[in-house]
């Protein structure tokens, strides 16, 4: 089933690889370089999922997922953290910042397929 699925990251390689991964599944992506980038795409594109980098600059992926949570369609997005940061204390940030998932980088297609299984059409 295809996805509406905003990517944001600062890193161009990681964001085009992932756009290109979840291209080649059929989904429909956006893209974002930052934070702050990625509240203002979502409001335009209305994603299913969005995928952020947590250590993206300018506003970083915590406070994304806080505003993206703020908005009238925020709560039935799937916020998913992708992150070289895997620390029990990283992944209890994101979860207090209104993610649903953790990831930790690098990612496989299988894995990312799983995660995108469990949202809605």
């Amino acid at each position: 089933m295809t996805k509406r699925i905003l990517i944001a990251d600062a890193d161009d390689d990681a964001l085009s690889g992932l756009a290109n991964l979840l291209n080649g599944m059929g989904h429909e992506v956006a893209l974002a370089a930052n934070g702050a980038q990625a509240v203002q795409v979502a409001a335009q594109f209305s994603p299913d999922v969005v995928i952020l980098d947590i250590g993206a600059p300018l506003l970083d992926g915590l406070v994304a997922a806080r505003d993206l949570r703020r908005t009238p369609t925020g709560h039935a997005m799937m916020l998913v953290a992708l992150t070289g940061w895997g620390q029990p204390q990283h992944r209890e940030l994101t979860m207090d910042a209104g993610f649903d998932v953790h990831l930790v980088k690098p990612i496989s297609s299988d894995q990312l397929q799983f995660i995108l299984s469990m949202t809605q059409p």
